[in-house]
């Protein structure tokens, strides 16, 4: 009795699949097919793109020019302070919505040192983000992000030389 239930389901299950195939030969055009879209971007990358920004007080400045490809940001960072030593290096991070999240390495009287950066970009500007910092392996790192202030440095943009 199994013997013949277990060829009855069989048999069942071949028609079944031949049947399927039957059908999706006609063209049935009621058959649903959904797009696969488990590999499709939430958010298109960012095109890539050279921007200049620059910030002037007085006798002070700071100039940035960064390279945008997708997410990664590359860049050149200058600190001209007013009769205090200069800063000027390189920048690497990646774009995380509207906020550039760096590590600069940079060189300031013969040291070469590295500490991390953060800018908010709002209305074509970049806003520099400041906070308590401490030094972790060599190199200066914010304590808390969520803490930082941004209300001191503004970059504005600039063509690029």
């Amino acid at each position: 009795m199994k013997r013949v239930f277990l060829l009855f389901a069989m048999a069942a299950g071949l028609t079944a699949c031949s049947s399927e195939n039957t059908d999706s030969n006609k063209g049935d055009s009621t058959e649903l097919i959904a797009e696969d879209t488990t590999f499709t971007a939430t958010n298109p990358p960012a095109a890539n793109s050279t921007d200049c920004y620059q910030y002037v007080n007085n006798k002070d400045s700071v100039v940035l020019k960064l390279k945008v490809a997708g997410e990664e940001v590359t860049g050149d960072l200058n600190y001209n302070w007013f009769e205090k030593d200069k800063n000027k290096g390189t920048l690497a991070g990646e774009m995380k919505g509207d906020t550039l999240i760096a590590e600069y390495l940079f060189d300031s009287e013969g040291t070469r040192s590295v500490r991390d950066v953060v800018f908010l970009k709002k209305g074509g500007q970049l806003y520099e983000g400041y906070g308590k910092s401490t030094e972790k392996g060599g190199k200066m790192t914010f304590e808390d992000r969520s803490k930082l202030k941004f209300d001191a440095i503004v970059l504005s943009k600039v063509p690029c030389n």
